[in-house]
């Protein structure tokens, strides 16, 4: 969304007339790549067809974990992002994925492998994995985390006591990470859940990717935690980026706020 001419034109006007945006830094903070099981993804999710797709719709950069890393083998898939960050520098950004279920020290070995390169952050997806994000399989990742001061983005935050227990829990354990809760917006009741837990916690952010993002659900967020800590995502390249860029550009919230949750907020949580 870099290109165009400057104007001032709000972003629902640049939307509807389908005209760029100047400066706007526009970051997906939750996608995939690759080839899925349970979903038809064009062109095998490649890189190249992502980063097509991204140029189309003005996104600069995608932070990715392949669907092989969150499914059947993590270390392929944190290898697959890694040489796609070094194919398109500055556009794609690993996350490193981790398997619980792995001894520790294997999990401990494949987060070495990748301090050199340099981490971003975490991903985790327990259910994926069959489990609860309180396995002490996590621990190596958050323990580097927390030593780093690093995001870890979840699916959920699961485990014996519910999510706001969960949390409390990581909190105080790991007092240097923050902890993106994905697919916060995904209905009006995961909302709500979603809203309290930011609330109640200050290293809560909330993560906007998924195809459910209700009328009136971006506005109650911003309205309830503010935008600054909310995250625009997809889930590309199994969730076509348009509509969820549709409706934030469209969404009843200053255009200041939409750029921080497109992109600002994203860029210093990551260190983009």
């Amino acid at each position: 969304m870099a290109m165009g001419m400057s104007s001032s034109m709000s972003f629902l006007e640049h939307a509807v007339t389908g005209t760029p945006v100047d400066d706007l830094f526009v970051c997906d903070a939750h996608a995939h790549m690759g080839p899925y099981f349970n979903f038809l993804v064009n062109d095998e999710g490649s890189p190249e067809a992502m980063v097509r797709s991204m140029d189309r719709t003005g996104i600069d950069v995608s932070i990715v974990s392949p669907h092989v890393a969150i499914t059947c083998d993590f270390r392929e898939g944190n290898r697959h992002a890694y040489e796609a960050a070094e194919e398109f520098p500055g556009r794609i950004v690993p996350f490193v994925v981790v398997n619980p279920h792995f001894p520790v020290a294997e999990t401990e070995a494949e987060i070495e492998r990748w301090d050199a390169k340099g981490i971003a952050a975490f991903k985790f997806h327990a259910s994926l994995h069959g489990t609860d994000t309180m396995n002490e399989g996590y621990a190596p990742a958050y323990e580097y985390a927390d030593a780093h001061s690093l995001p870890i983005l979840s699916h959920s935050w699961t485990g014996e006591g519910g999510r706001t227990k969960v949390i409390q829990t990581l909190c105080e354990r790991y007092p240097n990470v923050q902890f993106v809760n994905a697919h916060s917006a995904s209905g009006y009741e995961c909302i709500d859940q979603a809203c309290e837990l930011a609330e109640r916690f200050d290293r809560v952010w909330l993560d906007l990717t998924g195809s459910r993002l209700v009328y009136g659900g971006l506005e109650t967020m911003v309205e309830r935690v503010g935008a600054d800590r909310i995250l625009w995502g997809t889930d590309s390249p199994f969730i076509d980026p348009r509509p969820g860029l549709g409706r934030m550009l469209c969404a009843d919230v200053s255009d200041e706020d939409k750029r921080k949750m497109l992109g600002e907020n994203a860029r210093g949580l990551y260190r983009l």
